[in-house]
């Protein structure tokens, strides 16, 4: 459970550094932390499937 609480705190904190960059115009680390964040969401769906 806990790591559970620990990767849904990264993705809400990778999903931040998404949209800033977004914003920011800088689409290539906005793609690399989306590729990222789907990765984790992987991860997460996984988890809850068990």
């Amino acid at each position: 459970m806990i790591a559970n609480k620990q990767n849904l705190r990264e993705l809400a904190m990778l999903q931040y550094q998404a949209d800033k960059y977004r914003l920011a115009g800088n689409g290539f680390m906005c793609q690399h932390l989306n590729s990222q964040i789907r990765k984790l969401q992987e991860k997460l769906m996984l988890v809850e499937g068990n």
